[in-house]
């Protein structure tokens, strides 16, 4: 399972509780709700991802395989702002169905104010308007599953985490060893009647930049950064402190690739990322926005980061990719292109996150590790 919560005792107890008390309220319902709908009734599917970026284009194999087998259904997806933004162009889903989940946020998760009492409200009754024939949810989360019920769809199709298959109309169990996210997006395909025939063929994530935003972007690189190859893009972000490598590292490294094979070095920041930096003469820092980030990437010939949003874009944009994983698996949230490379941390693999949320790594990737990582992918890129 690609785990997207850290696993203890306390959170297992409390979910067998929550579990054995639905089962129990619900098991007169369950008797009557087998009523399914066969692959030809499905007209309107929604998708539930309502957490971050990374998750959402992690999410578009599952969509591409969803268009493929519906070309004339309605697909919708549940999610944040961005996802309006990073699936423009991609022809993927009909509709950006916006949602801030209180349990989605970073700090006060379940602080219940009237504000977010509405919007819960707001949403539950927008969705049951929108009558979908069929959820999708590989989220592993019984919040979810909560929320996929409480919309009345007749198919709800994910998994039992922590039992939970009391919620939803087609479970799979949620006990999955080693597979990535995108495998267990896919895997609830064939639990629609009539699926079993058409294999599943692996998607990679595939997002997509028209040409004028390209075209703008080359220019934006060409006045910052001036002209050379190769283009070399760095983020130094992500979600936590845990997941980044140092600074002062990114700094090092802009400097030694710079020394060894030449070429044109970009920063790409977040809205959150401090701009503040020692960076070698002639690096650009940009800070696009979310589209100028996508097109941006697709004009560079290899990027640079941690476990973050953008490393997945870049994957998904079909880059060249050296992920730094201090921490987290990449066998779960790893990048899946067959240009991608993970440089591995001492904790990484070992868990959903084996350091604090707070706390940056304590020893760090060498930067003469990366630096050879990233001559050693340029010097087999076409």
């Amino acid at each position: 399972m690609a785990q997207t919560w850290t696993v203890s005792r306390r959170r297992r107890a409390l979910l067998k509780l929550v579990d054995f008390v639905g089962r129990v309220a619900f098991a007169p319902s369950r008797l009557l709700r087998r009523i399914r709908s066969r692959d030809d009734g499905i007209r309107r599917i929604l998708v539930i991802e309502p957490w971050n970026i990374g998750d959402v284009v992690l999410a578009t194999p599952i969509l591409a395989e969803l268009r493929a087998r519906f070309p004339e259904a309605h697909i919708a997806i549940l999610a944040q702002p961005y996802a309006r933004e990073l699936l423009a162009e991609s022809g993927l889903v009909d509709e950006v169905i916006e949602c801030d989940l209180p349990w989605t946020a970073q700090k006060n998760k379940y602080r219940v104010t009237p504000a977010v009492l509405k919007h819960m409200r707001d949403l539950v009754r927008r969705l049951r308007r929108e009558r979908f024939d069929v959820t999708f949810d590989a989220r592993m989360d019984i919040r979810s599953n909560l929320l996929a019920a409480a919309i009345g769809v007749p198919r709800r199709i994910g998994y039992d985490i922590g039992g939970g298959d009391w919620l939803v109309t087609d479970a799979l169990p949620s006990e999955r060893e080693e597979t990535h996210k995108i495998e267990d997006w896919l895997a609830l395909i064939p639990r629609l009647e009539g699926a079993a025939p058409r294999a599943i063929v692996r998607r990679a994530p595939t997002l997509s930049v028209s040409e004028r935003e390209r075209a703008a972007a080359q220019k934006m690189l060409a006045d910052s950064a001036g002209d050379g190859r190769p283009t070399i893009a760095y983020h130094p972000g992500g979600s936590h402190p845990g997941k980044r490598w140092p600074r002062e590292r990114f700094e090092a490294l802009i400097a030694a690739v710079k020394g060894s094979v030449g070429g044109r070095h970009v920063v790409f920041l977040g809205p959150d990322d401090d701009a503040i930096g020692n960076w070698p003469n002639g690096t650009a820092v940009l800070r696009p926005s979310l589209r100028e980030l996508m097109a941006l990437l697709s004009c560079c010939d290899l990027f640079v980061c941690n476990d973050s949003g953008p490393m997945h874009i870049a994957d998904a944009l079909g880059i060249s990719v050296v992920a730094i994983f201090e921490v987290g698996n990449p066998k779960w949230f790893g990048p899946s292109g067959p240009r991608s490379t993970v440089v591995y941390g001492e904790l990484a693999g070992i868990g959903f996150s084996a350091l604090p949320l707070d706390r940056p790594p304590r020893n760090p990737v060498s930067v003469a590790r990366v630096a050879e990582t990233v001559r050693t992918v340029l010097g087999g890129a076409p």
